[in-house]
């Protein structure tokens, strides 16, 4: 009997002993655990304050290539504007030098008729010279003839047969009239001749005109195409320098999308280590009031252990179409009670319009439970909550044909089916 006594006290040491070190062992493991975690939380605070330093000159950086893209916009503006300038200069020297060229080419015509003219007066003086020369050759031969005849003379006229003096006036007017109108043939040819000579000197100055007015149009001319061949080199350079700018515009979007996209990835880091911060910062709020998660689950309800709807594909009740049911939906009476199922910190305690009032818990190391469609919620966030503490009462706001709890949990920042971790519950078909 004492040995079978001994033997119990043998194996009560042997259990307490094993006890004892299996909680020393929970103990150091949870020390060194919360030990790595201050370690890491400091890591990534210091971490996200090198972020937001390169995420701000990052920003910086952009916003100063943003400025210089927007300056080289407003001088390729600048640029695009000085080239429809010169464009309309170059189109209105076109149009002058059309109207040059129209002006051109009907002095061009007024010469080739003053030309005609000409020639045509030359031909009429030629004949009127010759013609003088005929009535003066003939006016010469018929004095000539009755010269070598001695048939007349100036001196029978005047005496053979003379009566008297007045007989003597009278021949003398006959041979005045006889010598003046050779004489007058030859005054009228010459004067003809005379204004054959004016009008054609006329015509060569009306010629000469036409000729400086050309020249001045020509002038006109040259000095057009010389501007119009520099606004097309002018434009030729404004586009070149156009052309640059737009290359650098280009590349500054470029480094800005660049850029943007750098910023875009460190928000999202930030991100990550914000909601890491804010897990370790409620795993330490959680350790500070001395309550832990246990890492076991507990049936939110006490009153229930019917489940109305799994986890998975479903047809809603209410939208009418199949999506999934993330969570799974327990049958209890309305104003029960639900429990937390773990220990943890409260991070949302608000209403939405699907899940109505719903409460939503931390647990660490990316472990998360949901319970929706209450009531009445009695926690608020930041609350510490141990495992069994009651949250809220059972209720139908939010889509819900009637009172139930919508129930959700995360493993790894993942929701998964509750189910896997239960036993005493049943499914109602």
């Amino acid at each position: 009997m004492k040995k079978r006594k001994l033997w119990f006290k043998i194996v009560a040491v042997i259990l307490a002993i094993l006890l004892l070190g299996s909680l020393g062992l929970t103990i150091i493991t949870s020390l060194i655990s919360s030990v790595h975690a201050s370690e890491e939380l400091d890591e990534l605070q210091e971490q996200q304050q090198t972020n937001k330093e390169e995420r701000e000159a990052l920003e910086s950086q952009r916003n100063d290539l943003a400025a210089q893209k927007s300056a080289l916009m407003s001088t390729i503006a600048a640029l695009d504007k000085s080239i429809e300038t010169i464009q309309a200069e170059k189109e209105a020297y076109d149009q002058m030098i059309r109207l040059t060229e129209l002006e051109l080419d009907n002095l061009a015509d007024q010469i080739r008729l003053l030309e005609q003219q000409i020639d045509y007066k030359r031909r009429e003086y030629d004949a009127a010279v010759e013609e003088e020369e005929k009535q003066w050759e003939i006016f010469k031969l018929k004095f000539r003839a009755m010269e070598e005849r001695g048939t007349i003379s100036y001196f029978e006229i005047l005496f053979d047969d003379l009566t008297d003096f007045g007989d003597l006036l009278t021949r003398m007017d006959m041979i005045d009239e006889i010598v003046a109108e050779d004489a007058g043939v030859i005054d009228t040819m010459e004067q003809a001749k005379q204004e054959v000579v004016l009008a054609q000197q006329a015509l060569y100055d009306a010629k000469s005109e036409c000729e400086e007015k050309q020249q001045v149009q020509q002038d006109k001319q040259a000095e057009l195409e010389q501007l119009i061949d520099e606004a097309t080199a002018r434009i030729a350079e404004l586009e070149d320098e156009k052309a640059a700018q737009e290359l650098s515009a280009a590349e500054l979007q470029d480094k800005i999308r660049a850029l943007e996209q750098q910023i875009k990835l460190e928000k999202e880091e930030d991100a990550r280590i914000a909601a890491r911060i804010e897990e370790l910062e409620r795993l330490e709020l959680l350790k500070n009031a001395g309550v832990t998660a246990t890492g076991t689950y507990l049936w939110p309800s006490a009153s229930s252990y019917y489940v109305t709807s799994t986890f998975g594909m479903r047809l809603h009740p209410i939208l009418g179409y199949t999506r999934m049911h993330y969570g799974i939906d327990i049958g209890a009476s309305y104003g029960t009670k639900i429990y937390a199922s773990d220990g943890g910190v409260v991070i949302t305690s608000e209403e939405s319009y699907s899940y109505g009032n719903y409460v939503m818990i931390a647990h660490g190391n990316g472990r998360y439970t949901l319970y929706a469609h209450m009531s009445q919620r009695l926690v608020s966030v930041d609350d510490v909550v141990s495992q069994g503490d009651v949250i809220g009462y059972v209720g139908a706001t939010g889509y819900a044909t009637g009172p139930h709890i919508h129930f959700e949990i995360y493993e790894n920042d993942e929701r998964v089916d509750p189910l896997q971790f239960f036993s005493n519950y049943t499914i109602l078909d």
